[in-house]
């Protein structure tokens, strides 16, 4: 029992940050390595926001040590509405089923690395979709865009393919 309590104790005092998941990519087609090199780390790390939805961020870095650091959109209805299955997201992913990939905004950082996708501005957000397969990441220009209908819908503006900057493909080593 004593053992029970001095492991909630210690959970309790890492203040409630899950342990980091990292993944080392390597590119599964020749465009993906064009772009990305030979292979990134992806890192994420979940932190207790106090009662809320998790913080989660997400970093990926290059092979040579450049970073870019993202956070989950799991806040903002129309973040979530971007991400439902077959949604805005998918769609921009060109996934045809009802996958539904995580969407993460980039971080406003002083030590953000010179981006090695989407450069030289970088994303202002990637879609993650994390398959038995390996991982596909597509990086966006600009966020989705919603309207409100008279009748109270709420629909995903169109998205211009010309906003998809870098579709990518890894193998999870």
């Amino acid at each position: 029992m004593r053992l029970v309590f001095s492991a909630m104790a210690l959970v309790l005092a890492l203040g409630g940050c899950a342990a980091p998941r990292t993944w080392v990519l390597s590119p599964a087609d020749a465009a993906t390595a064009m772009i990305s090199g030979d292979r990134l780390t992806l890192t994420r790390v979940a932190s207790e926001t106090g009662g809320g939805d998790p913080l989660i961020l997400l970093t990926l870095t290059h092979a040579d040590g450049r970073a870019m650091r993202f956070e989950e959109a799991n806040h903002a209805p129309y973040d979530l509405r971007a991400q439902a299955a077959g949604g805005p997201l998918a769609q921009a992913m060109g996934l045809l089923g009802n996958e539904q990939p995580t969407l993460f905004h980039a971080r406003d950082e002083v030590s953000q690395s010179a981006p090695f996708l989407c450069a030289p501005d970088g994303a202002a957000s990637i879609g993650i979709l994390e398959a038995v397969d390996g991982v596909r990441i597509v990086g966006l220009k600009q966020g989705f865009e919603f309207e409100t209908a008279a009748d109270g819908a709420v629909e995903a503006l169109p998205f211009s393919p010309d906003q998809i900057c870098a579709r990518l493909r890894f193998r999870r080593d």
